[in-house]
């Protein structure tokens, strides 16, 4: 069956006033002269089977500026054929001088679901005039773009990016803070404020009509006023939501309003589109190809912003040659970062996610690193320092592999290593937020759980034991009985590396090789080496060192080292603890110690001279910090020469009087104001 779509005369106003009776519960009642006077005035279309009946009309008004629809009918055997379609199109071909297309309708009628589906907008609301208490909606079809808007569009976008957001977006401004609305709040922060516009379209306003809350529609209707709206051109909207149709098939009207959203956006002057809806931004290359209009994330977004003005602080960290580096995340890591890698068990994709992007949102508090191993994601860590000395991690996790172990505690270790390089006092791991397996490294590496945290100090100065509890008390006051029961040496383990005096043991300068030093001890150098260290040693945290056993009577654990680096750098670049001195053979020194340091056994034969029964030494270290100021050997000099001592051995180990190391360590770790 056919349908004909034409102006109707005034032959046909008994069949349209039939038509309006038998729907006047809806469509409301117009005497008979008024609908004369619409036919007469060419203002009423009609729909007409081919067995020439009346299956549908559209009466409007008309003025210069809008067309204004009055009834819009379809007899109920005919609906969902298109004809409401076909009516309106009729309508729009006989635009002249009109902008627009408006009515009202009643906020309970089952009609109010086609408007949007014909490309209206809602736009307000009223109190029905009737007796009971209805509302009203307000609907608008743009059919021609406002030249003045789009003047004042142009001008408002010189000097920021302009980007459209989605009704969730939208939504999410007003909601409490979560894990889920933070990163759409992000956009509203004031380090985007001069680089960033906010657009909205109208189908926003669609979104807005469908809450059932008139409280909260209102509200909405109003904070959407604050947004800039972007206009669209008609005909491309049609073009595009054909197009989109193909990848984001409709039926649901959340799914259809967002194909209107993303058709109206593509056919306006902005083309990025920021959404949290994930089907969106699963499609958002197919998205871009037919409509050229880029879909981001709102942390994405910020993410990338960010990029643009702190270039420097996304630059990679590297620890061991080429391989192996942190790297602040970026937005092109978060596309296709392997969040099922990172999943503790019975936790959702879902809420890792939502967890990460929170913490994303904010990339002037928190820093979200990388580890990288061959560009392969191994590890995750948020730091931040919102306190004058606390370095916090309120995430960090590790990948399932085979070497989650070593990564796990590298990670703890250089995590305290970050805070003494910048002279912080106390590390905090939020217990919610790691990975359970890191729990025991944490505890053995010094941390201890307090309020829903483990908390470590790192004190990078030297200092007597009563000098060191009002720190304590300061950073973490619950955690000061536990810390005062300590002995000396324990204290040290907790809080390295802190020096803490009287000497309870001895202090040691131990020359090392640069080669050797990178390979063990130097993760800066290392990081500049084109190969760099070997990550399986370079990361622990105990390690072994060989020497020649010369002097091994002197050398006593527990004790501290201070690496001097010989040839040509000459420095003291670290200091580390003393946990183990071990005198024998070759082959029962690498027995003993085959996971540890970088040394093979063609390495020890050589050392050894070629005798297997010549026995040598191996210093078993640990708690190794670098300096934040390496230690020039006339430095060192001018020490020993302050305290009137003979210069220092620089090619075998020595010991150190205990004023001559503090000194010493104290211009390792200077202060930094």
């Amino acid at each position: 069956m056919t349908i004909q779509i034409s102006r109707l005369t005034s032959a046909w106003l008994e069949s349209v006033d039939e038509l309006m009776k038998k729907n006047s519960q809806t469509l409301g009642f117009l005497p008979k002269e008024a609908l004369q006077s619409y036919l007469e005035k060419n203002n009423v279309i009609g729909a007409i089977s081919d067995d020439d009946n009346l299956v549908g009309y559209l009466l409007f008004g008309a003025n210069s500026e809008y067309f204004r629809i009055t009834h819009l009918c379809v007899v109920e055997e005919y609906q969902g054929q298109g004809i409401a379609r076909k009516l309106v199109n009729k309508l729009i071909e006989s635009v002249s001088t009109q902008k627009a297309i408006k009515l009202n309708c009643r906020r309970d009628y089952p009609v109010n679901d086609l408007w949007p589906k014909l490309g209206f907008t809602a736009v307000d609301e009223k109190r029905s005039r009737a007796r009971e208490e209805h509302f009203l909606t307000r609907w608008q079809l743009i059919l021609a773009l406002d030249e003045q808007l789009q003047l004042f569009q142009a001008k408002t976008s010189d000097d920021t990016l302009d980007v459209i957001i989605d009704a969730q977006i939208f939504f999410d401004f007003y909601e409490p803070d979560s894990d889920k609305t933070k990163p759409s709040k992000a956009l509203l922060s004031d380090f985007l404020v001069d680089s960033l516009s906010l657009w909205v379209t109208s189908e926003l306003f669609n979104e807005i009509n469908r809450q059932n809350n008139r409280e909260r529609r209102e509200k909405s209707w109003d904070r959407a006023q604050t947004f800039f709206q972007l206009e669209s051109t008609p005909y491309l909207v049609k073009e595009f939501s054909e197009l989109l149709k193909d990848i984001l098939p409709g039926g649901r009207p959340s799914r259809e309003s967002d194909i209107r959203h993303l058709a109206k956006a593509a056919a306006s002057s902005v083309k990025t589109f920021v959404t949290r809806d994930h089907a969106l931004l699963q499609n958002s290359e197919d998205i871009a190809r037919l409509t050229g209009l880029e879909v981001i994330n709102p942390v994405g977004l910020i993410v990338r912003m960010h990029e643009l003005v702190e270039k420097q602080t996304y630059t990679p960290d590297r620890i061991a040659g080429l391989d192996l580096r942190w790297e602040r995340l970026k937005s092109g890591d978060l596309v296709s970062f392997p969040f099922n890698a990172f999943l503790e068990r019975q936790e959702t994709k879902g809420k890792f996610r939502e967890r990460l992007e929170s913490l994303l949102a904010e990339p002037d508090r928190f820093m979200c690193e990388l580890l990288k191993a061959n560009d392969k994601i191994i590890a995750i860590r948020v730091l931040t320092n919102n306190f004058k000395k606390w370095l916090t991690s309120p995430l960090a996790r590790l990948a399932h592999s085979a070497d989650r172990s070593l990564y796990g505690r590298f990670l703890i270790a250089d995590t305290i290593s970050n805070a003494v390089g910048k002279n912080l006092e106390m590390v905090r791991f939020e217990v919610s937020s790691i990975a359970p397996s890191l729990i025991p490294d944490l505890l053995e590496l010094g941390f201890i759980e307090c309020n829903n945290n483990f908390v470590r100090f790192c004190f990078s100065w030297s200092a007597r034991r009563e000098e060191i509890w009002p720190a304590i008390a300061k950073l973490c006051p619950e955690c000061t009985d536990r810390c005062q029961v300590m002995s000396n040496l324990e204290l040290e383990q907790c809080c390295s590396p802190l020096s803490v005096t009287p000497a309870t043991q001895k202090y040691f300068l131990i020359p090392i090789r640069p080669g050797y030093a990178i390979s063990l001890i130097d993760t800066d150098e290392s990081g500049y080496d084109l190969f760099g260290g070997n990550p399986d040693v370079l990361l622990l945290w105990n390690n072994v060192y060989y020497r020649s056993a010369t002097r091994h009577k002197m050398l006593k654990a527990p004790g501290r080292i201070l690496w001097y680096v010989s040839k040509d750098k000459q420095q003291i670049i670290a200091v580390s603890r003393l946990d183990e001195v071990v005198i024998d053979t070759p082959k029962e020194l690498l027995r003993k110690f085959k996971k540890f340091g970088i040394l093979k056994w063609h390495h020890l034969y050589e050392m050894c001279g070629k005798d297997p029964s010549k026995r040598l030494m191996a210093l078993k270290f640990s708690h190794t910090f670098l300096f934040r100021e390496p230690v020039s050997l006339s430095e060192v000099r001018d020490v020993f020469k302050k305290n009137k001592k003979a210069g220092p051995s620089t090619q075998a180990p020595s010991e150190l009087p205990p004023q001559i190391f503090r000194e010493l360590f104290q211009r390792g770790f200077p202060s930094i104001s």
